[in-house]
């Protein structure tokens, strides 16, 4: 049973040493935004959506890599490219409604040479639009 405890700590050591390591992230928070509902027409809507968090460079500073505002300035370009192609591709529909929600932000806090510094990024951020 000794063997036992000691095998799992001796893992989960392991485990955390990995990931401080590897520079896994140390927060996680949730974004999100829905436009005002434009769709007063009746009819069916079509969602179309995409993961767009490879689409978004991460961002550095000194601290505060999490704040929403940061975070909302990294992805403002992509969710504007991506929805300017889905209504190019949606000539004859109107758009009704459009968001995103990200699945969470990583965040990694270092101190170099003395210094703190962060990155973080998208793991997830997931667009959508509502047309008609």
């Amino acid at each position: 049973m000794q063997r036992v405890a000691i095998g799992l700590a001796l893992f989960l050591t392991s485990v955390l040493g990995a990931w401080v390591v590897l520079g896994w992230p140390a927060q996680a928070q949730m974004l999100s935004f829905r436009s005002a509902d434009h769709g007063t027409a009746p009819g069916k809507r079509t969602r179309v959506q995409a993961d767009l968090a490879r689409n978004i460079e991460s961002w550095h500073g000194t601290r505060a890599c999490n704040a929403q505002g940061r975070a909302r300035l990294a992805l403002k370009p992509a969710v504007a490219r991506w929805l300017g192609g889905q209504t190019v591709a949606q000539p004859r529909k109107r758009l009704a409604q459009w968001g995103y929600h990200s699945g969470d932000i990583w965040v990694e806090q270092r101190v170099v040479d003395g210094k703190p510094s962060c990155t973080a990024g998208f793991r997830k951020l997931i667009a959508f639009a509502d047309f008609r």
